[in-house]
């Protein structure tokens, strides 16, 4: 039996991975494709300078949501600075920003889904 705290702990660091590990693999599969998708989609519409706590000190907040995800993309483009325009680059903070929020409910929803069959079982 799967803690309710582990599930969300892995949900969190991985996004779907606390509905795998609760034996719902489908809707962690649906789960992961949602999240990481938006936050693929809004690094890419960034050019990869989505994620910065140095520029988006608040966004950032939003974006941990999807813990490594987040991180990667923090430590990796994060500190570099872009010397030039980005089009897209509101539209990728908001991407990456709405994918962690997002992320915090299905984790929300993998704590409270271990929970039911803890209390089931």
């Amino acid at each position: 039996m799967i803690r309710p705290i582990l599930a969300a702990l892995l949900g969190w660091l991985v996004p779907g991975l606390g509905h795998l590990i609760v034996g719902r693999p489908a809707k962690g599969v649906y789960f992961a494709v949602l999240v990481l998708g938006l936050f693929a989609i809004g690094m890419w519409l960034g050019e990869g300078a989505s994620v910065s706590a140095i520029r988006y000190p608040f966004h950032v907040y939003g974006q941990f949501g999807a813990a490594l995800p987040a991180w990667i993309a923090e430590t990796v483009w994060g500190v570099v600075p872009t010397d030039r325009t980005i089009d897209m680059l509101e539209l990728g903070v908001v991407f990456t920003t709405v994918a962690g929020i997002m992320n915090v409910i299905v984790v929300v929803d993998a704590y409270e889904t271990a929970r039911r069959d803890e209390m089931a079982s």
